[in-house]
């Protein structure tokens, strides 16, 4: 009787183990667990959650006030990536910084740099002012010149900040992850296919209250502290005219400074626009030498962010600075 119950104790404990590891496959009829989607940067992630709705999971690495340029992933992030279904990330070297935590990922992780569906355009080159020689040496050309550092956490030639156009994001972002999901979902094509219709004409009605706004500034040009905007003044007919820092992380030169100083003053710039993600000090130095005003876009948002907890939200906050800043 003993042995028996022992036996019988032994044949419960491994049936129990057995539907547990059954769980992780649907058997039929039952209903696909949501995909699991770790994105790069916030934006990425909201367009993923709001295309996909209810049959989705999205986190993301990036931390709100982190820069892309210059984070460095944590262990508990490559966990997340490991027990992904599919993996999110901007491309053209942005960041570079997250694909080594998918080498360590199952076979099954689909992995989609979405850039390579974008047109991208060059990297902003801003030659200096005065060919004079930079103070710093040659591998540490100044912020807005032609060299840079290897070991900086730099961007390829082409800008990777195509997100902060609204129309590359409903015409190439939109159906790069909608292809996805389908892949991974198949069953459930024409909720995706409604979700990407619906949100799609969000951005269409963003793109055009931008376009609308952007077409009563009084004024057309700004400095930037790095060049992160060059998408949005290409679409909405605006100049970036230079950037503080062309390498994040980078220190610029003081000759580089007195230059934005002296054509912030020769063009007539009412603005620079500063991020959240660096240090504010140097732009408003230069603003307090120059005579104009600093102004603060978020290129980035995250949750708990008050206006930039979605990437309408953070496009719509951007606008209003803009609307400031310009007009």
């Amino acid at each position: 009787m003993r042995q028996t119950t022992v036996i019988m104790l032994t044949i419960l404990f491994m049936w129990l183990l057995a539907g547990c590891d059954a769980g992780d496959d649907p058997a039929p009829g039952e209903e696909q667990p949501a995909i699991k989607v770790v994105a790069t940067i916030y934006p990425l992630a909201d367009i993923a959650e709001q295309l996909g709705g209810d049959k989705v999971e999205v986190t993301y690495l990036l931390p709100a006030g982190a820069s892309p340029h210059t984070y460095e992933p944590t262990v508990e992030q490559a966990r997340k990536i490991d027990q992904a279904d599919l993996f999110l990330h901007v491309g053209a070297d942005l960041d570079n910084w997250a694909l080594k935590l998918t080498d360590a990922a199952g076979e099954d992780l689909l992995i989609a740099d979405i850039s390579e569906h974008v047109s991208l355009i060059e990297a902003a080159e801003y030659e200096r002012l005065e060919d004079e020689p930079d103070e710093h040496n040659h591998n540490n050309d100044n912020c807005c010149g032609h060299g840079h550092n290897d070991n900086d956490h730099d961007h390829g030639p082409g800008d990777p900040h195509y997100w902060l156009d609204p129309i590359i994001v409903r015409d190439s972002v939109l159906p790069a992850i909608h292809e996805k999901y389908v892949r991974l979902f198949p069953d459930h094509e024409d909720y995706f296919d409604q979700s990407y219709e619906e949100y799609g004409q969000e951005l269409t009605a963003l793109h055009e209250e931008i376009e609308d706004t952007v077409s009563g500034f009084n004024r057309r040009s700004f400095i930037a502290f790095h060049s992160a905007w060059q998408y949005f003044a290409r679409r909405y007919e605006l100049e970036e005219l230079a950037v503080i820092a062309r390498f994040p992380g980078q220190e610029p030169s003081a000759g580089w400074v007195a230059e934005l100083v002296e054509l912030i003053k020769t063009e007539n710039i009412g603005a620079i626009f500063t991020e959240p993600q660096f240090s504010p000090e140097l732009a408003e130095r230069i603003a307090e030498e120059s005579g104009t005003e600093v102004f603060v876009v978020d290129p980035l948002g995250g949750e708990g962010l008050e206006d930039r907890e979605s990437y309408l939200e953070m496009m719509n906050y951007n606008l209003s600075v803009f609307r400031k800043a310009m007009e």
